[in-house]
C-alpha cells in the first residue's frame, strides 16, 4: 500500500542519513566523537534503552500518534 518503507528502502534511507551526517563538519557525529545517547532513567539504569523508549520520550510512540495531545504525526 506503500504506507511503509521495506527492508531494502528502510536501508537505503538510512545509510543516507549516516553518510550526511558522518560529512557534515557540524554534525553532532563529528563534533562529540564520544557522545552517547541518553534519556532519563529507565529500567534501573541511564542509557538503557530501545528505539520505542526514545520515540516514546519524544513524544512520537506509534502508540501515541493521532492521540490527544499525544504529539507526532496524525493516524493516516
Amino acid at each position: 500500500e506503500g504506507r511503509h518503507l521495506g527492508p531494502v528502502g528502510g536501508r537505503i534511507v538510512g545509510e543516507v542519513f549516516i553518510g550526511l551526517l558522518q560529512l557534515d563538519r557540524d554534525s553532532y557525529l563529528n563534533a562529540e566523537r564520544r557522545w552517547t545517547p541518553t534519556i532519563p532513567q529507565r529500567n534501573g539504569r541511564t542509557g538503557d534503552f530501545r528505539m520505542i523508549d526514545f520515540l516514546t520520550f519524544a513524544g512520537v510512540a506509534p502508540d501515541q500518534r493521532g492521540a490527544a495531545g499525544g504529539g507526532g504525526l496524525p493516524t493516516p
